[in-house]
C-alpha cells in the first residue's frame, strides 16, 4: 500500500518506502543496538525467505512501509509502518536511525501517523513495545497512548522473545 501524499511534520516526511530504501532501512532494522526491540532479526539471522519478503515491501497489500526524511534536505532518519487491522483499528510501529536517538523524531513520527490515522477514519491506533524499552513505551504514553493489554513477541528466526504491551489510542 502507498500514501495518497506523503505526510508531512515541522521537521519531517513521511513518504512510501521504494527499493532505493531498502540499505538504509535494513542497516538499522538488522543492527543489534538500532533494531534491538524489533521483530526484525540480526544480520546473521536473515534468510532467503525474510530476504525475498524485503523484496516486496513497496507493493505490500497489507500494509504501509514508510520512510522518515528531514524536510530539509531529505536525509532518512528512521522508518514506520501501519496496517490496518479489524473493527476501523490500525497497528503502527516505528524505527529512528540511532544517529537521531533522543531528538524527538520518534514523537514527531507517531503524531504524524496518528493525524493521518484519523484523517483515514480509523477508530484507534495500536502500537507493540517490548516492555524493557522504556523509551518508546514512555513516548507512546505521552503521545495518549494506553495499556489494552500485556503480551510477547520473538524476533523472526531467534530464540529471543520480549514481553510487551499492546498500546492503543483511542480517537473521539
Amino acid at each position: 500500500m502507498t500514501l495518497e501524499r506523503p505526510l508531512t511534520g515541522e521537521r519531517i516526511v513521511i513518504r512510501s518506502y521504494t527499493p532505493e530504501d531498502l540499505a538504509f532501512s535494513t542497516d538499522m532494522w538488522f543492527d543489534p543496538e538500532n533494531g534491538r526491540y524489533l521483530s526484525d532479526p540480526t544480520a546473521d539471522y536473515v534468510d532467503e525467505v525474510y530476504r525475498k519478503a524485503l523484496d516486496g515491501l513497496q507493493d505490500s497489500e497489507d500494509g504501509y512501509y514508510l520512510i522518515v526524511e528531514l524536510r530539509d534536505g531529505g536525509e532518512r532518519v528512521g522508518t514506520c509502518c501501519a496496517f490496518p487491522a479489524k473493527e476501523g483499528t490500525c497497528d503502527i510501529g516505528y524505527c529512528v536511525h540511532r544517529s537521531r536517538w533522543r531528538q524527538g523524531f520518534g514523537a514527531e513520527i507517531v503524531k504524524l501517523l496518528l493525524d493521518w490515522a484519523r484523517e483515514q477514519g480509523w477508530t484507534a491506533v495500536t502500537a507493540e513495545a517490548a516492555k524493557e524499552n522504556r523509551a518508546s513505551c514512555a513516548l507512546l504514553e505521552r503521545c495518549g497512548f494506553t495499556v489494552k493489554r500485556e503480551s510477547s513477541f520473538g524476533k523472526y528466526n531467534m530464540d529471543v522473545r520480549f514481553d510487551s504491551y499492546i498500546y492503543e489510542r483511542k480517537f473521539l
